[in-house]
């Protein structure tokens, strides 16, 4: 497969991704008619209206440059996963365990810094650690049940969202309208890439499905604001 028929793959993709939200999106609309109970929570992404707010540059550089390439990875990775993927899953998810030990306060670019080194010198001491022919089961087992994998690392993708929206883990009707998109975009990504057979698709995917959100929410805030 070419690269510019691999990049056809990415639009066409993501163009399905675009009406598969208009389709959930005019459901809910007709869901909050009916039930209107069950909808009667709101809740808001406090951190990122704040970023929007008082730092837009570094909401972009984080949601369209680090979160697709850590979230990628510790989700599409189990996805008909490569030698590579793998120890970038355990790399991924190591350092999301660890980032939970740096204050809050540190530097943002600091931070993305020191996780930038931290997931270099994992990967490299995974590299040495484990060679290919031990990750040949794992691999295998993965592949054999990828629609599995699919369908749960996409459900997961979603689930952690979540945290965009409140700060202990509770299920409801509506939150789980929030983060149906993300399920959708997650299932979305993980097809990408299996179709282009390389993590860097559902990266790229991922970074432009949250640019061009990002990129809207800032120029509608400079709109309003003018």
């Amino acid at each position: 497969m070419t690269q510019s028929t691999k990049t056809n793959q990415l639009l066409k993709h993501y163009f399905i991704l675009w009406g598969l939200y208009i389709t959930f999106f005019v459901l809910l609309s007709v869901a909050k008619i009916y039930y209107p109970t069950l909808f009667e929570q709101e809740y808001e992404q406090g951190f990122l209206q704040e970023l929007l707010k008082e730092k837009p540059l570094q909401l972009f550089i984080l949601a369209v440059l680090v979160a697709p390439i850590i979230e990628e990875m510790m989700f599409r990775t189990i996805v008909k996963p490569s030698h590579n993927d793998i120890l970038l899953f355990l790399c991924s998810w190591s350092i999301f365990y660890l980032n939970t030990f740096i204050p809050t306060d540190v530097n943002w670019i600091i931070k993305i810094g020191f996780v930038s080194v931290l997931l270099f010198t994992l990967y490299y001491i995974a590299k040495q650690l484990i060679p290919i022919e031990k990750t040949i089961k794992i691999r295998s087992f993965l592949d054999n049940y990828y629609i599995v994998f699919l369908i749960v690392s996409s459900l997961l993708f979603g689930l952690i969202h979540i945290n965009n929206y409140i700060d202990t883990f509770i299920v409801n009707v509506a939150l789980i309208s929030l983060i149906i998109p993300r399920i959708l975009s997650g299932f979305m990504m993980g097809i990408i890439k299996i179709k282009n057979k390389h993590l860097i698709w559902s990266i790229f995917l991922h970074a432009l499905n949250n640019g061009v959100a990002v990129g809207v929410m800032i120029l509608g805030r400079n709109i309003t604001s003018l």
